[in-house]
């Protein structure tokens, strides 16, 4: 994928433009894995890779390969599943869902990750430019609230594979309170693109319909 400015594209170019990010990121057995991880990672204890298995249809040698191509996260038998996105270990990301709680891998995970799993949750996460703290209550279908109200979210679409992408997207996928918060984090990161948590909601809305519709919850 060529580096494209995420600036210059439109509401619907953008979303064209994640979906073919995702598509070429994440293959079609990545993809079809992904949903049921989430959902049972959601309930905050380990899996079986077995389990994952038979719910994406997949020979469990074939889900284990790609778990650990991903890169998952394993207990410390090394034998159960941990954490993929969605994980509990923490990160800077807490991630409130089913009464558990979670941390996910980065901002942008925590906004789309409810569509998936088909349950509400609530974020909290400091601005990583002041280090106040950002809390967001959404639901599958949007978001209730959002304090501050001016908290923005950073997306960034580099060409990479899924071994990589925590290393290479995550880091930079934070949380701001504001625009103006981020400027001189923006100014460091041409690259990434600030929207309100609201309209990032809504783009990833139109990616998730887009990229596993037909496995969404409901």
């Amino acid at each position: 994928m060529t580096t494209v400015n995420l600036h210059r594209l439109t509401d619907e170019q953008l979303t064209e433009h994640l979906v073919a990010w995702f598509r070429q990121t994440l293959s079609l057995e990545h993809r079809h894995l992904f949903v049921p991880v989430l959902q049972q990672l959601a309930t905050a204890r380990p899996v079986e890779p077995q389990r994952l298995a038979d719910l994406a249809g997949l020979p469990v040698e074939q889900t284990v390969a790609l778990l650990r191509q991903a890169p998952g996260e394993w207990d410390p038998s090394g034998t159960r599943l941990v954490g993929l996105g969605l994980t509990s270990k923490p990160t800077r990301h807490r991630f409130q869902v089913h009464g558990h709680s979670l941390y996910t891998w980065c901002a942008v995970d925590a906004m789309f990750f409810p569509m998936l799993i088909g349950a509400p949750a609530r974020i909290q996460s400091p601005c990583v430019a002041t280090g106040h703290l950002i809390q967001i209550d959404l639901t599958p279908a949007g978001v209730e609230h959002v304090e501050p109200s001016s908290a923005v979210v950073s997306v960034v679409t580099p060409a990479t594979n899924v071994s990589e992408v925590r290393r290479a997207v995550c880091a930079a996928q934070n949380f701001f309170r504001s625009a103006e918060a981020a400027s001189q984090w923006q100014a460091q990161h041409p690259e990434a693109l600030l929207l309100p948590v609201t309209d990032m909601f809504q783009l990833h809305r139109r990616v998730v319909g887009q990229v596993w519709g037909d496995q969404l919850p409901g």
